[in-house]
């Protein structure tokens, strides 16, 4: 008897598997979209954390109404053919995405974005993100909740299985996101990867209808319209009784409490995260691959653990123990790694290694428990009778608009009100909620002050122990001056025994210092002014310390100087530098904006004689695209007739590919590109690449009036701008057009930003032989043109070769 339904059953599991795997390549393609479109949308916006968190916003609040609209449908649809429906629309929508972002960029709405009242801005931006998203994040968020329902018999929730299909999605989003990392960026490019998440979502469109249609999906008889209408109402009034405890509305809250707390829980450990690591793209990787590897570890916990006891029991253990397990990681993280920076092995693949090993041990135990809390919801909330996809849609949609809240609150309002300790201790109690409010329901209110004692004690240690912490460099003496915690991370002044003062970002990143370096950060302001016959409006990308900007200050001929910054705490930290940097913060020829500097470029319109771009760590999230040929493209056209644009270069934190690969963008956008060194020294060389219209040359005249008045401002002698000859020493040659079909590194393919992270942790920067070797093999061959104006011609192969001699023993001894 049992032999003729062997088929039927095996047919049944064979869907089911299908059904599951078409579960996990969506949620790949889910995170590969996020991770596309937020950097095509970042070059509109820019990139500044207000800006990701308007994306992010808009990302989630539109999953919210598909799992909203899903919930209403799954009554009056075949499920499968919903979900394969919506799939196909994520698909369907991708080459818009792109498409009208371009028209925006090149019509008036781009001015619109940089609007000079803030909650204007704002709302116009997080118009523009939603619609521009709505169609493709409405599909995103409905195919969860059509496979529940169809996951589901007899249109009762199957926790156990939507479990498992959530851990596989999220397993799925896992994926995503290290295939992005590791290989599509580099191999497909950014919009090239929305095109391969776009043919994963087709594909499992057009399975997932194909099998509906033919009838072998096995999907259960639809609800008439009328209950489904029944079940949204009960729902939304919180009508419909789970149990004789509580209602689907206080399941309800408690989805959206766990979704606002785990989103900005990633937004804090990112942070804590970047205390210790070089933030790259691998690094900001790294975390959110082990986070969501938590998350399916808990959800697929609860797919065997749901029929061993009640759902709120479940939930409250597991809601407990993450809500103690966010507190404990904080004095975990500190012990593995004493807030020193990471530097685990001597390759890159050695390091990514020790990375993932880092994060897994501090960030695993926690969120995997916590992973549980959202299929523990909705198990509670299964109880009701509805049907399954109804359950996890209205539920999953109070969870993503809490996410979207939480995640925006963490970045902009938590972080720097209350800083980062306080923050992950203040996401720990809202974990804790869950415990304590489902103790008090069942009664037990003894119980429910044992645990709120227990994790407000945790809290105390996780905000205690990190203590005062004193790095970079490694000196008892040194004295941290002032420090601000902002969106993007610890900014501080500290001074050292020596008495010099270091502008520091996240503990060991320096952006400036006083002492040995201050002649050369005022050079970098200096040499391109020098360079340009009559510099009057100038712009510079990068405040730091103030001191390159500051140069600027002295040169008579200076009208108007703009400063782009991103970080707004770094601004006060200038003032903490004033007698080095000419007071350029509250200088009357001075103007200060806060912004991208890409972003500010496209907005603003303006034009300059001269444009300086500081020293940006190439491996930086994101820093990549100031070094790609659309930035290039955007400074000249913000040059005015003669202008130059001037792109320092740290050459130790490049390696001899991507330096070339940046000078060749860079060549392929200006007529005429010029070397000029701004530090020789074979640790820590330093050079600019000019580009203008024409060939540059020096009026000895204009150079040699001006120079008096730039060492009259300074104790320290600067030796190599004291006449027109000793600036001329530091042209090191001209740069050639790149041939077609050279590598270049482009928006959709920001090679130095992936590129630049292995080089570091390869020890393949250039500096000691590697930098000598590349000056021998490609620097000394360079083209040259004749660069001061002078009255008399002489053998300039000469006198270049004499240069480059001079400049190869600087580099050696290391005297500039």
């Amino acid at each position: 008897m049992i032999e003729p339904n062997e088929p039927e059953e095996q047919r049944s599991a064979s869907d089911r598997r299908v059904v599951l795997a078409l579960l996990f390549t969506s949620g790949a393609a889910a995170l590969i979209y996020e991770v596309s479109w937020s950097r095509q949308i970042g070059l509109l916006f820019g990139h500044t954390v207000h800006s990701a968190a308007v994306v992010l916003t808009c990302y989630f609040v539109g999953m919210a109404i598909g799992s909203v609209l899903a919930a209403r449908w799954v009554g009056r649809v075949i499920p499968l053919l919903g979900y394969g429906v919506a799939e196909l629309v994520v698909a369907g929508w991708v080459p818009w995405v792109p498409r009208l972002l371009d028209a925006v960029e090149q019509s008036s709405w781009a001015a619109w974005l940089s609007h000079p009242e803030p909650v204007v801005q704002v709302l116009i931006r997080w118009g523009l993100a939603f619609g521009l998203l709505l169609p493709a994040t409405v599909g995103l968020g409905a195919s969860l909740p059509f496979m529940a329902e169809h996951l589901s018999p007899d249109r009762r929730l199957a926790p156990g299985r939507v479990a498992l299909a959530y851990a596989l999605n999220t397993a799925g989003a896992l994926v995503g996101v290290v295939l992005t990392t590791a290989v599509l960026m580099l191999a497909v490019g950014v919009r090239g990867s929305g095109w391969i998440a776009a043919a994963l979502s087709g594909g499992c469109g057009i399975v997932a209808c194909l099998m509906a249609i033919r009838g072998r999906a096995g999907g259960q008889e639809s609800k008439s319209g009328v209950e489904s209408k029944s079940e949204a109402r009960e729902v939304l009034t919180g009508q419909s009784v789970t149990d004789s405890k509580g209602s689907v509305g206080f399941w309800l809250a408690l989805a959206a409490l766990s979704g606002f707390g785990t989103l900005g829980l990633q937004v804090l450990y990112t942070r804590m995260f970047s205390l210790v690591f070089h933030n790259s793209t691998y690094t900001f990787g790294a975390v959110l691959t082990v986070f969501l590897a938590g998350l399916a570890i808990g959800s697929a916990a609860v797919a065997r653990l749901h029929r061993r006891m009640s759902a709120e029991r479940l939930l409250g253990i597991a809601a407990g123990l993450g809500a103690a397990g966010v507190s404990l990681s904080v004095p975990v993280f500190l012990g593995l790694t004493n807030l020193d920076s990471f530097t685990f092995g001597s390759t890159f693949t050695a390091y990514l290694v020790g990375v993932f090993g880092l994060v897994a041990l501090v960030v695993l135990p926690p969120v995997s428990v916590l992973g549980a809390v959202l299929p523990g919801i909705w198990k509670a909330a299964g109880a009701s009778g509805m049907g399954g996809g109804a359950v996890v849609g209205w539920l999953t949609a109070g969870n993503a608009l809490a996410a979207a809240l939480g995640a925006l609150l963490a970045s902009v309002v938590f972080l720097p009100s209350v800083g980062l300790w306080p923050s992950i201790v203040v996401f720990s109690l809202i974990f804790g909620l869950i415990p304590v409010v489902l103790l008090v329901r069942s009664g037990r209110r003894l119980a429910a002050v044992g645990v709120v004692l227990v994790l407000v004690g945790l809290g105390g240690v996780a905000i205690t122990a990190p203590g005062r912490v004193r790095t970079l460099p490694p000196d008892p003496r040194i004295r941290i001056l002032a420090g601000w915690e902002g969106a993007y991370g610890l900014v501080e002044v500290v001074q050292v025994a020596s008495g010099n003062r270091i502008l520091r970002q996240n503990l060991h990143y320096g952006l400036g210092s006083t002492g040995r370096s201050t002649v050369r950060e005022l050079r970098q302001g200096h040499l391109p002014l020098l360079l340009h016959p009559d510099p009057r409006e100038v712009l510079f990308l990068g405040l730091g310390t103030g001191l390159t900007s500051g140069a600027a200050t002295i040169h008579p001929q200076v009208d108007r100087i703009e400063i782009v910054e991103l970080i707004p705490e770094v601004v006060e930290t200038a003032r903490f530098f004033e007698p080095e940097n000419l007071g350029v913060v509250g200088h009357p020829k001075v103007t200060i904006r806060i912004d991208d500097a890409r972003h500010d470029l496209l907005a603003s319109g303006k034009t300059y004689d001269a444009i300086i771009s500081d020293l940006f760590v190439p491996w930086e999230s994101r820093a990549g695209y100031l070094y790609t040929v659309e930035q290039f493209r955007l400074a000249r056209s913000r040059l005015n007739p003669g202008g130059l644009f001037c792109l320092w270069l740290p050459l130790y934190q490049l390696g001899a590919t991507e330096l070339t690969m940046i000078a060749d963008s860079f060549a392929s956008v200006f007529p005429s590109t010029s070397i000029w060194w701004g530090q020789l020294a074979s640790d820590r060389a330093m050079l600019a690449l000019i580009g203008s219209e024409a060939p540059l040359t020096i009026d000895p005249n204009r150079v040699d009036a001006t120079l008096p008045l730039l060492t009259d401002t300074r104790n320290d002698p600067e030796r190599y701008l004291d006449s027109a000859e000793t600036l001329a020493r530091l042209y090191g040659g001209d740069w050639p057009r790149p041939a077609p079909g050279t590598r270049l590194n482009t928006d959709e393919h920001p090679r130095v930003e992936f590129l630049a992270p292995i080089r570091q942790r390869n020890d393949r920067l250039l500096s000691g032989e590697r930098l000598l070797d590349l000056f021998d093999q490609r620097f000394r061959r360079l083209p040259f043109h004749q660069i001061l104006d002078e009255p008399k011609p002489r053998d300039q192969g000469i006198v270049m070769y004499r240069r480059r001699v001079w400049q190869r023993e600087q580099l050696t001894s290391g005297a500039l």
